[in-house]
C-alpha cells in the first residue's frame, strides 16, 4: 500500500507557518495585558491554526494521489474549524488550576504545554485514522480488481465455449 509522502518542502512550509502562528501568539500576550481568559482564548485559536493547518498539508498531499480521501480530510477540517472535535484538558495538567505563587509566565507556559500535549494526542489519532482510510480505501480498490479479473475470466471462459 502506498502513502502519499509528505515532501521536505512541505515540511518547512508547515513548520515555517506553525513557528508564524505561536509568534503571533506571543505577540499577543506581550501587547496585551492578558487575563487568564485572553489567554485560553488566544490558546484555543492556536491549537485549532495548528490542526487546521496540518489537516490542509494533508490533504494538499492527497488531493493529486488520493483523490477519494480529500472529503473526508476536509470533514475533518471542518470539525476542527466548529471546535466540536476538541478533547476536554487532560485532568492531570489542568490549565485552569493555578500553582501557589505561580507567576503568569510560568501559568502560560503550563498552559502551553497542555496544549502541546492535546495536539500531539490529536495528531496521533489523526494519523491512525488516515492509516485506516488508507488501509480501507486499498482494500476496496484490490476488492475491485479481484471482481473485475473474475469477470473478465468468466466473460473469455464463455466466450470461448461458444
Amino acid at each position: 500500500m502506498c502513502f502519499a509522502k509528505i515532501l521536505p518542502d512541505d515540511i518547512k512550509k508547515l513548520n515555517a507557518d506553525m513557528h508564524q502562528m505561536i509568534d503571533e501568539f506571543t505577540d499577543t500576550m506581550k501587547n496585551e495585558v492578558s487575563k487568564p481568559e485572553q489567554v485560553e482564548s488566544s490558546m484555543n485559536d492556536l491549537e485549532d491554526k495548528i490542526k487546521e493547518r496540518i489537516l490542509d498539508t494533508a490533504k494538499d498531499r492527497f488531493q493529486g494521489q488520493q483523490p477519494e480521501l480529500t472529503p473526508l480530510l476536509e470533514g475533518e477540517t471542518d470539525a476542527v474549524r466548529r471546535r466540536s472535535n476538541r478533547p476536554p484538558v487532560l485532568e492531570v495538567q489542568d490549565p485552569k488550576t493555578q500553582e501557589p505563587e505561580e507567576s503568569f509566565c510560568d501559568m502560560v507556559k503550563r498552559w502551553f504545554r497542555a496544549m502541546m500535549q492535546r495536539l500531539q494526542t490529536w495528531w496521533q489519532n489523526f494519523v491512525a485514522w488516515l492509516q485506516k482510510m488508507v488501509t480501507f480505501l486499498w482494500e476496496k480498490f484490490e476488492s475491485f480488481c479481484c471482481s473485475l479479473a473474475e469477470l473478465l475470466g468468466s466473460f473469455f471462459s464463455t466466450k470461448e465455449s461458444h
